[in-house]
């Protein structure tokens, strides 16, 4: 497998390895002081990073044809690469701007070469400091797709340990989940228990839980580590268990009874799965499609995976033990309270701060608006201006109803030119592919034909969704969250349409009550 991999991604020349061990690697010193001929690459990475040209060249462009067959524990998956090359490869002859502050974000979907030199600039300063979290996502974006990549290299322990530092300190939701799946997938392709297990013992902060509760069950039955009380509370919603108010309230007193209902009745700390899921039962699980890779050069992200939770017994046993906690926190509570024992302070949200009344940025609003109407000429440019607009009105809601108006009128006309900014996208990939002179006319045709309609978060849904609910108009929330559902299902983004399904369940139910 790894002769294989190593054919496809290009040897390593051992020089070249020792060379980009040192403490800096040369690039072109265009825009920069010549005080600083050199950018510092972070000791945890410099191993980690593809190169384009140059004698620390490390990357061959991988045939359109080429492909990856993986088959482990029902888990079968093909990866195969489109014509784009690798997004987080750098040319070391491109010029590398000064990091300023006021640098535009990159866009979505990012690649090295395609950054401006100020772009260029921030992202060697993150490559000089990766766990910076005041740096945009999207840099951490760009060295994330080539870390993927080398997920499917004998490299694949040392990108893991780097993306376990980066899902530390960046709490991007998307790249939250992208990031854990990838490495659940990764673990378990390598049958690698003992990584799982120190990916397990990373999640101590609530954003690093936002990735596919099913993946991780996956995981740990097909590594046979046993699941624990823990495991079981996080997951509660998995299993349908709904009745969260004890969990959320007084968890430690939930988790001491969940525990003892475990250990009584399979006689140990955790549940070892032969006693929830036998073999022939795992064997009729249903599939479900994952998306795994965010990577744009990695043609197959998603891959369809057993259903864990399609299991109605599995469930069911999970459920019956949370049900039982729970009536067992309520007795206790009230036994408690009958006898005047102090009850510990339930955990909650802390006092509400009192309403900050912002004094309006006339200027900015200005600004803004000056930002929108001159990007008239092309939808997905105005897209980004809108999204600013949004944030701006927004900020103000408790300024006057006047603004919160204002961000719906811009979040819907956004999400009304989704068809138009997907057309304006191809056309743009499309002039792009035209440009590319060291293409043959059938290479271009190729490419273009292998264009794909833009796919992306769009801040509108949810702002708009947050909106109506708050308004306590429902019926506007849920058919927004129809629409999100609609698009993110047409661009295969299944975490996106996992979160607005459950939020219009939640909205319905507010509804019936």
């Amino acid at each position: 497998m790894i002769g294989f991999l190593g054919k496809i991604f290009g040897h390593h020349d051992q020089t070249n390895n020792q060379q980009s061990g040192n403490t800096a690697v040369a690039v072109s010193s265009t825009g920069l002081q010549v005080s600083q001929p050199m950018l510092t690459v972070h000791a945890d990475i410099r191993e980690l990073l593809w190169i384009g040209d140059g004698k620390f060249k490390n990357y061959v462009q991988i045939p359109s044809d080429d492909k990856i067959t993986i088959s482990a524990q029902g888990v079968s998956i093909t990866i195969s690469f489109g014509m784009d090359e690798e997004p987080s490869l750098i040319y070391m002859g491109l010029p590398v701007g000064e990091a300023r502050e006021d640098v535009e974000r990159p866009p979505y979907y990012p690649t090295y070469k395609e950054l401006t030199p100020e772009q260029r600039g921030i992202y060697w300063k993150l490559l000089a400091n990766p766990y910076d979290n005041t740096i945009d996502i999207g840099y951490v974006f760009i060295l994330y797709y080539g870390l993927e990549r080398f997920l499917l290299t004998d490299k694949y322990e040392t990108a893991i340990d780097v993306i376990l530092k980066l899902r530390d300190v960046h709490q991007n939701k998307s790249f939250q989940s992208y990031s854990a799946n990838a490495v659940i997938l990764t673990c378990l392709y390598w049958q690698r228990a003992d990584i799982i297990q120190k990916f397990m013992k990373s999640l101590d902060k609530e954003y690093e839980l936002s990735f596919s509760s099913n993946l991780f069950l996956l995981c740990k039955y097909s590594l046979g580590i046993p699941l624990t009380a823990v495991e079981i509370m996080r997951m509660a919603k998995a299993f349908e268990f709904t009745k969260n108010n004890y969990i959320k309230k007084y968890p430690d007193i939930f988790l001491t009874a969940l525990s003892q209902n475990i250990h009584e009745l399979y006689k140990s700390d955790e549940i070892p799965w032969n006693k929830l899921l036998t073999s022939s039962e795992f064997n009729k699980l249903s599939k479900e499609e994952t998306l795994i890779f965010a990577n744009v050069s990695i043609r197959d992200k998603s891959i369809k995976v057993p259903s864990m939770l399609s299991s109605f017994m599995l469930k069911k046993k999970l459920y019956d033990l949370l049900d039982k906690s729970h009536e067992d926190v309520k007795k206790q509570l009230a036994e408690r309270k009958k006898n005047g024992e102090v009850i510990p302070e339930a955990k909650g949200t802390p006092p509400k701060k009192p309403k900050e009344i912002l004094a309006f940025d006339t200027a900015q609003e200005q600004s803004l608006l000056n930002a929108y109407n001159s990007a008239r000429s092309n939808s997905l440019d105005q897209h980004f201006a809108s999204i600013s607009l949004q944030d701006f009105y927004y900020k103000y809601r408790n300024s006057g109803r006047e603004y919160v108006e204002k961000c719906i009128e811009y979040c819907k006309d956004d999400i009304s030119r989704l068809p138009e900014i997907q057309r304006t996208y191809i056309d743009d990939e499309e002039k792009k592919v035209l440009s590319y002179q060291w293409l043959t006319l059938a290479e271009k045709k190729k490419r273009i034909e292998e264009i794909q309609p833009f796919y992306a978060n769009i801040p509108a849904f949810k702002r708009l969704a947050i909106i109506y609910e708050k308004d306590k108009n429902y019926e506007n929330a849920i058919r927004i969250c129809e629409q999100a559902i609609s698009f993110y299902s047409s661009g295969n983004i299944q975490s996106q349409v996992l979160e607005f399904e459950e939020r219009k369940q939640k909205l319905s139910n507010k509804k019936l009550k």
